[in-house]
């Protein structure tokens, strides 16, 4: 069966809510999901036991909208809405861009991120264009050139750079970019900040941001101020997405 069935095949699935059975069906033993706000997982087993958390606290699956597809070779695009009510009342909207790579009829990495579907460009064969005559010139008189001045311009000292917080397990580039925005730019500034503060940077950016939570990242943080990479790998084997 052609990628392209096999795509439509899965997003209806998707978009009727059968979201696990889709997953179950289409997904590659070792498949790896990621997205730019953080979330990864490293297998099957991993991302469907994450599945089964979320629809656990999810009382209703209101709409599942398909806005479109494209394939170019092995990868496809598809760019959903997604609206749920939780059991709690409260409602979850998001809309993003779901990349699949495919192999052997099953999807072996998914990758989460907003925006807008790739365009698609056929290739249009290319023109020769009628070479130009050009007239002969006579060439024009040369005139000695004078020798700039140069001026002596003190360079301003350059501005530090902000550490690499997508260092952080649970941080994607979106997440870096809100903190940085939020004036958390470096590793020292977030082991410092609040859980509060951090929740709020996140609830405020919307839906899909205020599902994350920021719990281990100033103990995270600390460590990578420290230096101690080894005893962050150490925490980070342990997390599951940024999470105990």
């Amino acid at each position: 069966m052609s990628i392209k069935k096999k795509l439509d095949s899965l997003d209806k699935m998707v978009t009727q809510g059968n979201i696990i059975d889709a997953f179950d069906k289409y997904f590659h033993d070792n498949v790896v999901t990621h997205s730019d706000s953080g979330d990864r997982s490293k297998n099957k087993a991993q991302k469907r036991e994450w599945l089964v958390k979320f629809f656990q606290l999810v009382q209703k699956v209101d709409c599942v909208e398909l806005h479109g597809q494209t394939i170019t070779g092995n990868v496809s695009h598809s760019k959903f809405t997604f609206e749920f009510t939780t059991t709690w009342g409260a409602k979850l909207l998001w809309e993003e861009i779901i990349r699949r790579t495919w192999k052997d009829d099953v999807v072996i990495d998914e990758y989460y991120f907003e925006g807008e579907l790739p365009k698609v460009k056929a290739d249009k064969p290319k023109k020769k264009t009628p070479a130009k005559k050009v007239a002969k010139k006579a060439a024009p008189k040369k005139v000695a050139a004078k020798a700039p001045v140069k001026k002596v311009v003190k360079k301003a000292p350059a501005p530090k750079k902000p550490d690499d917080l997508k260092k952080i397990e649970g941080i994607g580039p979106k997440i870096a970019q809100l903190l940085t925005d939020a004036g958390i730019p470096t590793f020292a500034k977030l082991a410092a900040a609040s859980q509060t503060r951090l929740k709020k940077i996140l609830a405020d950016a919307g839906n899909r941001y205020k599902m994350h939570n920021p719990a281990t990242w100033p103990e995270q943080a600390k460590l990578a101020k420290a230096g101690k990479w080894d005893e962050l790998k150490k925490l980070q084997d342990r997390l599951d997405g940024g999470r105990r």
